[in-house]
């Protein structure tokens, strides 16, 4: 059992490789996070389904220069699943993590954030623009994709029966190297025994985790939350904005993401990993890392 500082007793699935693992309470949700390092503080938040655990290669390589703060939200990991009351949309996620800034009593963060992350570091620069730094999205969209199609994980995980029979056989681990092999996408065919080894972790963390209803909606939160575009138009803040030139995600959109980035938020860099995939923190720590502390450290003339 772990005690936080904020008085939060909980049980974690599996003590950090990494860092220190924290809870703290949030309204009436406890969220989980991962601490290590010290400077100026970065938040870091996962995309769809995953645990902090995503940032595992990359955390050693920024915990030199700055705090982290990586981030199980609300949904995954060993932060809290709420059946109801909540629907994960970026908003919520947003507003929630805008209440751990401020109830930790940061002046102003830095974000990270991917895919679904990538998004949420978007709408909180540009509500909360007060208490950023700079924001570092990899594959986050800003543009809304209302041709997303459904896919059969949406409706398999809206039925109770069938859902909860799926959500059983996830968690069981059988489908772990499959999903192993489709994150990796391009990469599988070069990666070592080691980073095959580290990706399978990944996903085995994952999905030990995983409740019906919370992934339920979790699938349909693109489609449910607000479109950011007018409101993104405003950030004034610092923004990097990281792709891989190898990601088969069609959702992200880049050409169009980047094209908005360029006309309406022209102090943003822009930067492509050479044969990176869509979790190119993943697959590419130093190169990304790299990119990140150069932006991070960068004084504006």
């Amino acid at each position: 059992m772990l005690k936080s500082e904020r008085g939060i007793t909980r049980r974690v699935f599996h003590k950090a490789k990494f860092g220190v693992d924290r809870f703290i309470l949030v309204q009436t949700y406890k969220i989980h996070y991962v601490e290590a390092g010290a400077g100026e503080p970065v938040i870091l938040i996962p995309g769809t389904y995953s645990t902090y655990r995503v940032w595992n290669r990359l955390m050693p390589l920024l915990a030199g220069d700055f705090r982290l703060l990586a981030l199980d939200y609300i949904g995954t990991g060993d932060s809290d699943k709420p059946a109801r009351g909540f629907d994960y949309t970026v908003q919520e996620q947003t507003d929630i993590i805008v209440r751990m800034v401020r109830q930790m009593g940061l002046d102003k963060v830095n974000l990270i954030g991917g895919a679904y992350g990538g998004a949420i570091v978007f709408d909180f620069a540009s509500r909360y623009p007060e208490l950023i730094s700079k924001i570092v999205s990899i594959e986050g969209s800003v543009v809304k994709n209302d041709k997303i199609k459904g896919n059969p994980l949406d409706y398999c995980l809206k039925f109770p029966v069938i859902g909860d029979i799926f959500i059983r056989v996830v968690r069981s681990g059988v489908l772990n190297k499959p999903a192993a092999k489709a994150i990796a996408g391009q990469w599988y065919s070069s990666m070592t025994p080691t980073e095959r080894k580290q990706v399978l972790e990944q996903v085995n963390y994952n999905v030990k985790s995983a409740t019906r209803i919370p992934w339920y909606k979790m699938s349909l939160a693109r489609k449910m939350s607000k479109n950011i575009e007018e409101a993104a138009k405003s950030i004034k803040a610092p923004v990097l904005f990281l792709y891989g030139t190898k990601s088969d995600f069609k959702e992200i959109q880049l050409e169009k993401n980047i094209k908005f980035l360029t006309t309406h938020i022209p102090q943003a860099w822009i930067e492509a990993i050479e044969g990176g995939i869509h979790d190119i923190a993943m697959q590419k720590p130093e190169e990304v890392a790299d990119l990140i502390l150069e932006f991070l450290k960068h004084k504006p003339d």
